[in-house]
């Protein structure tokens, strides 16, 4: 079996008119989110902290070029305590459909038990209703996290409608959940 994390970065900026999409940097919220999100994965689903280990840590975090979504998986690779070569950028991430990511999955190396994918809607969001099987994802806020086990021990044969649903993270469910530890992280411009 293998894992698969995938992360829409977190609320970015749109503060600077003139600044290509590509190199919008996290807005205030966004660096708020990251970290707590990051922590809650850590601590509720890798181990972190001392504790209980639900699904093997990851391995690799595989990112778009896009400066906020490799901002996003920047705060996460510190807080999940991660070596920098652990961390990888694609550029066909970058605004990807569904279809471009299956591909990106398929090519992981098989010595990788569970990989964070960072991107961007709608893309992640398709992409989560074509893999589950018996799931989906109401919608992707910034900085939800979508855990999911693939059936196969290759990800090579990784296909549409065979995942299995483990977790859906948004910045909004944690602050609603745990107040006390994760207040006022959702708060701020938009919905989204």
């Amino acid at each position: 079996m293998k894992y698969l994390t995938i992360i829409r970065h977190a609320k970015s900026s749109w503060d600077q008119p003139g600044v290509p999409d590509h190199d919008r940097t996290l807005n205030d919220r966004g660096r708020r989110a990251a970290p707590a999100v990051a922590a809650f994965l850590h601590r509720t689903y890798f181990g972190g902290g001392g504790g209980e280990k639900l699904l093997p840590s990851p391995d690799r975090l595989v990112s778009s070029t896009a400066q906020r979504a490799l901002n996003t998986a920047q705060i996460m690779r510190e807080t999940f305590a991660m070596p920098a070569e652990s961390m990888l950028l694609d550029s066909k991430l970058y605004l990807a459909p569904p279809t471009t990511i299956l591909d990106c999955v398929r090519n992981f190396d098989e010595k990788w038990n569970h990989v964070c994918i960072f991107g961007h809607n709608p893309g992640l969001h398709e992409f989560a209703d074509k893999i589950l099987a018996r799931a989906s994802v109401p919608k992707m806020p910034t900085c939800t996290a979508v855990l999911m086990a693939l059936p196969h021990e290759f990800w090579g044969l990784a296909d549409w409608q065979e995942a299995q649903l483990i977790g859906y993270i948004t910045p909004k469910s944690l602050e609603r959940r745990f107040p006390e530890l994760y207040g006022n992280i959702s708060q701020g411009d938009g919905d989204d």
